[in-house]
């Protein structure tokens, strides 16, 4: 169980009143625990999850205080609604079920299923092979996802993620600034080489990083749907396979990607649908590149995780990029 994060007074009334609608509406018994284990870093004010302990189960109340004017929460239940459905056509795949949408938008409530997520595995576990399923259960969700709607071929259009590489670059300090300059050349190359190219476009979760995916016994289950789009099928992959910096290997067993070999090949194992590699190698490239870039901006203080996780992406991006001497 996560810990349990504070809340203020004024949050403490509010999830109070959200409990009692709940609990009169749909339980008809007292939630006798409540925790919050999520609080939004850039929405800190307004957004949150919490833990509900009753005797008629566990639940996870999501709440989005400015939902009831943008609508997110509403969009996000009757899409977990939809998806509930289409994912019992699979055998492994799926989502967490949706319980009870506020009349006033500002919170909902799905199951909890109190089993580790796959960042807490990707992060913690000593056995690679358990990582490397983890990996495999992944690619399979995920293929499901994206098969939901017909994908489409769309042209690759590598300009976005360059100009925010280079518009981060002139953000940090000199010599930072100095060690991407061959990485960010690499990029401009290879961004030249595949634009146009035809990949595909997907219906997308948005979001799909590695606490977005809960590990369930025989059961991958996804949750987080308030990011949805269409867009190219790597990003989402992208997402998931960058918390692979954490895991261990040896500099050998790192691709062109900074992903260690073994843990990409488990994910696209079981994703089905046909993915352009060369782009999915650059976008990786790209994300790490951008996030190492991100966490030397002059104006930002790094937490002591934070910093960490700076080491590790300049570590596999010395690999990718061929940087270290």
């Amino acid at each position: 169980m996560a810990t349990s994060l504070p809340l203020s007074d004024q949050e403490h009334d509010r999830v109070t009143a959200f409990i009692y609608e709940f609990s009169n509406t749909v339980l008809h018994t007292p939630v006798t625990q409540y925790d919050c284990i999520y609080r939004s870093h850039a929405f800190a004010e307004s957004r949150a999850v919490l833990v509900l302990r009753s005797t008629a189960g566990s639940f996870a109340l999501k709440v989005d205080t400015e939902s009831p004017a943008t609508g997110r929460l509403k969009d996000e239940f009757e899409l977990l609604v939809d998806l509930s459905r289409y994912f019992e056509r699979t055998d492994t795949s799926r989502v967490v079920q949706p319980v009870y949408l506020s009349p006033g938008g500002a919170f909902l409530v799905t199951e909890f299923i109190d089993r580790p997520t796959a960042v807490d595995l990707i992060y913690n576990s000593k056995d690679d092979n358990q990582v490397a399923q983890v990996y495999r259960r992944a690619g399979s969700w995920l293929s499901d996802f994206h098969s939901r709607l017909a994908p489409v071929n769309y042209g690759f259009r590598p300009k976005w993620m360059i100009d925010s590489i280079c518009e981060l670059a002139a953000t940090v300090p000199d010599d930072i600034a100095q060690k991407s300059r061959k990485m960010i050349d690499t990029m401009v190359t290879e961004g030249e080489r595949l634009k146009g190219i035809e990949d595909l476009r997907v219906f997308s979760h948005g979001d799909f990083h590695g606490q977005n995916l809960i590990i369930g016994q025989g059961k991958t289950y996804g949750l987080d749907f308030t990011e949805v789009c269409e867009k190219l099928a790597v990003y989402d992959i992208v997402d998931f396979l960058k918390a692979d910096i954490f895991r261990d290997g040896p500099a050998s067993e790192v691709d062109q990607s900074g992903i260690l070999r073994r843990n990409k090949q488990m994910f696209l194992r079981r994703y089905r649908l046909p993915i352009d590699t060369d782009i999915l190698d650059f976008c990786i490239r790209g994300r790490l590149l951008k996030d190492w870039l991100d966490y030397w901006r002059t104006d930002f203080a790094c937490s002591a995780f934070e910093e960490f996780r700076r080491t590790r992406l300049e570590m596999r991006l010395d690999i990718a990029f061929d940087t270290a001497n």
